[in-house]
């Protein structure tokens, strides 16, 4: 008998660009991880874990796998700002230096570490030794508070790149989101690392919340939507005079397809009750935005257009151009390697290893 993978290979294979690319993806909220504790969590074929120290607070992000002897990390205790194997109680620093009393480690051995800060109530951790680009931060967060709201991950079975194409697909959403465009859209790259679709549209459905949309917004939504990295995407919306942003992260899980984790922000001071209003009326209005596509992606093979039979089809394919150029997050690094040891005795030093009979006797 076959036993079937829970989501087929084949609908994964149909991704476009880098499995899984360097970019920052929201990995928990900071509520999931208290100071002295520690989650594990995957980047693309990568497992990492994440601690909160207990003194400073700080979240840092390292491989899984200890680079000493490869112990999960996931057993070992937070010790003030440090980490402590379970193995053989080696301290492993911030910095994924080897510390404390136990014997000197190689710095090749070093433990891999990643680049993790922490934004509207999320951890974000980039894929990747080195950050290549700041973390982006929406218009209304440099004008002042904002609150914000998390809305509950979800896993699809389709790679990153289907989701972001359908989230950016101009077609699909005056088709299914009950969109009208009010005039044309504008697409342009911003730099090597982000693209731009910003449009004008108005409320055609009739959904308790295309209702509610058309009357707080006067029946014209002003948008960008912005391809960070590939696999984010930050929507920022102008909603008669209501201005709110959503930033979603596609994070690659194996062959699981992508995890999708988002948070909504409204401007405001977190503490005020008309801020905590206007974060829940947000999140409510895009999740039920959200709600039309789910059963949309079940069993879903996106790929590129063949034709260009719209202006939409158009814009996938330079969407799709974008994608192809994005670097790749190469997990290698993140498994280490065993690496001759260059304080070992050579071999005709060391002591002859005493046979099984000869242990016997």
């Amino acid at each position: 008998m076959t036993v079937r993978a829970a989501y087929p290979l084949d609908i994964i294979s149909n991704a476009v660009g880098p499995a899984c690319p360097q970019n920052w993806y929201l990995v928990a909220s900071s509520m999931e991880l208290a100071p002295g504790a520690i989650l594990t969590r995957m980047l693309g074929d990568a497992e990492i874990i994440l601690y909160r120290g207990q003194h400073s607070q700080r979240v840092t992000a390292f491989a899984a796998h200890c680079a000493h002897a490869g112990c999960h990390l996931g057993h070992g205790r937070v010790v003030g700002d440090d980490l402590r194997c379970a193995l053989h109680h080696r301290i492993i620093r911030p910095d994924g230096n080897f510390g404390g009393s136990a014997p000197r480690t190689p710095s090749s051995s070093s433990q891999p570490a990643f680049p993790a800060v922490e934004r509207f109530g999320g951890i974000f951790v980039f894929a990747g030794e080195h950050a290549t680009f700041e973390f982006p931060m929406p218009e209304i967060s440099a004008i002042g508070p904002v609150t914000v709201r998390s809305l509950p991950p979800r896993t699809f079975a389709v790679p990153w790149s289907t989701l972001i194409s359908n989230g950016m697909d101009i077609d699909h959403l005056q088709a299914v989101h009950d969109r009208k465009l009010r005039e044309p859209p504008t697409f342009r790259r911003i730099d090597e690392h982000q693209v731009r679709l910003s449009y004008c549209a108005s409320v055609t459905g009739s959904h308790l919340s295309d209702h509610v949309m058309k009357w707080i917004s006067d029946d014209e939504i002003r948008a960008s939507i912005s391809c960070i990295g590939g696999s984010m995407m930050l929507v920022e919306s102008q909603v008669g005079r209501h201005r709110t942003f959503v930033l979603l992260s596609m994070c690659p899980s194996g062959t699981t397809g992508s995890t999708v984790r988002a948070v909504v922000g409204v401007p405001g001071a977190s503490h005020r009750l008309g801020s905590k209003i206007s974060a829940r009326l947000a999140a409510w209005l895009f999740q039920a935005f959200l709600t039309k596509d789910v059963a949309i992606l079940e069993r879903m093979r996106w790929h590129e257009p063949t034709v260009e039979m719209t202006d939409g089809d158009a814009l996938m394919v330079r969407l799709c151009d974008f994608f192809r150029g994005l670097a790749e997050f190469e997990p290698t690094h993140a498994r280490p390697q065993l690496k001759a040891a260059t304080h070992l005795l050579p071999v005709a030093a060391r002591p002859t290893p005493i046979s099984r009979a000869e242990a016997i006797r």
